[in-house]
């Protein structure tokens, strides 16, 4: 029976890779912001600080994991880039590519939530819609959404698993960890925030959840912090004040 499982998540898997790693330049079409945050990851590749200065829309531990994960690849010299247009496209090509492997990973994660929280059979129902599903296209890009979203289901994951677990202290708190990634990537998925808090309270009770909460609130506290030492606290202000008007 195991081996079995295995066999069906594994053909799943090659799906998920199928759907997203398949002529990952043709679809979709280049998008406005993923150039917007490929800037930003190779400003940081540059050695030009962490964040561009003057415009505080989302935190940046985004371009930060894209830079990291980019920069592992010798990335963009190792594509050797020239100035023609067949080049610029290419330069697309590893960044979303990784991306597509960021969403192989979410189905994985989305079959071991699901197999923990209910059953084998709704596991592989809700990763193969997940891995086939046409909406999921979106994840092909590279958006703050593609990167986080391996770090909110990992978050899940880590609460749900603390229940039967010798170790919850350590679980939630990389749950915790996790999260408040999710959050110094892109502040909207406060939204999350009650759905985890009740994972981790259904999962270890009310006295987890102040250790769960302290990475929560410190990690996203680095941007602000950071914008205050360069003296641009106001420019901070301005920047979560346009970003949640254009909402």
């Amino acid at each position: 029976m195991q081996s079995r499982k295995y066999i069906v998540l594994v053909i799943i898997l090659s799906l998920s890779a199928f759907a997203h790693l398949w002529n990952v330049i043709g679809f979709p079409d280049l998008f406005y912001d993923e150039g917007v945050y490929m800037r930003r990851a190779m400003h940081v590749i540059s050695g030009l600080g962490l964040q561009e200065r003057y415009f505080y829309d989302h935190p940046y531990f985004g371009q930060l994991f894209l830079a990291g994960m980019l920069s592992a690849v010798g990335y963009p010299n190792s594509l050797h880039p020239t100035l023609d247009s067949n080049s610029i496209g290419t330069l697309y090509l590893v960044p979303r590519m990784l991306m597509g492997l960021l969403a192989i990973a979410d189905t994985f994660l989305i079959f071991k939530i699901s197999e923990k929280r209910y059953n084998t059979k709704t596991a592989i129902a809700a990763s193969l819609l997940f891995a086939v599903m046409p909406m999921t296209w979106i994840t092909r890009r590279i958006l703050l959404d593609s990167i986080l979203l391996p770090f909110l289901l990992l978050s899940i994951l880590l609460a749900i698993y603390s229940k039967d677990s010798k170790h919850k202290s350590i679980l939630v708190l990389l749950s915790g960890i996790c999260m408040g990634l999710v959050l110094f990537t892109k502040v909207d998925m406060v939204i999350m925030l009650p759905l985890l808090i009740f994972l981790v309270y259904k999962s270890t009770g009310l006295r987890k959840i102040g250790l769960w909460f302290i990475p929560v609130i410190l990690i996203p506290l680095i941007w602000p912090i950071e914008s205050i030492m360069r003296g641009e606290f106001n420019l901070w202000l301005d920047g979560i004040m346009w970003q949640t008007g254009k909402r």
